[in-house]
């Protein structure tokens, strides 16, 4: 979790030239989102990994590079992020492994496991070296904090496979890969502080990597181009689309999220959503979604134990037709 694209993309070239004040006021508020959208995942992914087709360790760490951020800002992120080592720690989720092995914000993460990264190594060959440390066993992190190497060991929890990161955009979307959910930074200024609206976005993404929609979806051929809102390739993302929507609510209910969050987020943000450039054919109605998503709230036994496992997800094993 953390910055993929350059910080540059976020800011005008007039704005590179403001105050170093202005610069670290804008880093910070990067730092809080990334953190923020951190948070909100692993709560999902730990608390659903019942659900889930692929399983990976849940570290708590929000991780960066230096060499993720643009070359024009890259010396002013050293010196704010206090980078030692071309791997940070931008951040840790509060009450994780990461919290509990005394890792901290600031902190750079020189090796894992004894292998150090490379000086051109960016934050995605730290999480996949995460990742391929395993589950159900102790990883070693070598640190170094203001100048003096730190030896930690992380026992990590077990979750769903499914990194978040926040993409730097004035786009209001949210997508996966199957493996990586991105939200835009300009979706997670407009909904603010509402965590139960991020948590309704997440959610519907991480439903699509419960539901193996993105691999489904090209098992089935569909056209992900100019001739994906016509015909057979529209019908097919509708669907998915639907299904990530009705199952989004009982993600949100295993992790303790009020599922209502969702209806309200359709409710409130829709009608913005859809003057933003609508979602076309591929998409319900922001107002057939707010419906279908009470409908499917109201069908959560208020009672059942967590995690909740519909059976209707079993509907993953089928080829999309």
């Amino acid at each position: 979790m953390g910055v993929v694209l350059s910080l540059a993309v976020a800011l005008p070239q007039s704005s590179l030239a403001d105050s170093a004040t202005d610069l670290d006021a804008r880093l910070e508020a990067l730092r809080q989102a990334d953190l923020r959208l951190a948070t909100v995942a692993y709560r999902l992914d730990r608390a659903n990994d019942a659900l889930c087709l692929k399983h990976g360790p849940l570290s708590g760490l929000v991780l960066h590079g230096s060499m993720d951020y643009d070359q024009s800002v890259r010396p002013a992120v050293i010196r704010h992020f206090r980078f030692e080592a071309p791997i940070g720690i931008e951040g840790v989720v509060v009450d994780s492994p990461a919290a509990a092995a005394g890792v901290h914000a600031d902190d750079s993460l020189v090796a894992i496991d004894g292998t150090p990264f490379a000086a051109s190594a960016k934050r995605a060959n730290a999480v996949a070296a995460i990742d391929t440390a395993g589950i159900g066993r102790p990883i070693t992190l070598t640190l170094r904090r203001d100048g003096r190497p730190l030896t930690v060991t992380l026992n990590p929890e077990q979750g769903c496979l499914a990194h978040a990161e926040v993409d730097i955009s004035d786009d209001l979307n949210a997508a996966t890969d199957g493996t990586t959910i991105q939200v835009d930074s300009g979706l997670m200024n407009l909904v603010g502080d509402d965590d139960g609206a991020l948590a309704a976005v997440v959610a519907h993404e991480l439903s699509h990597v419960v539901l193996d929609h993105p691999h489904r979806l090209t098992a089935a051929h569909v056209s992900r181009g100019l001739f994906k809102g016509f015909g057979r390739s529209a019908r097919l993302f509708k669907r998915t689309e639907d299904e990530a929507d009705r199952l989004s609510v009982t993600l949100m209910a295993n992790a303790g999220y009020d599922p209502q969050a969702a209806v309200r987020y359709w409710l409130t943000y829709g009608p913005k959503l859809n003057d933003h450039g609508g979602l076309g054919s591929t998409h319900s109605s922001w107002r057939d979604r707010a419906d279908l998503i009470a409908r499917a709230v109201a069908a959560i036994p208020p009672d059942a134990p967590r995690p909740i496992v519909p059976a209707w997800i079993e509907s993953r094993t089928q080829p999309l037709r």
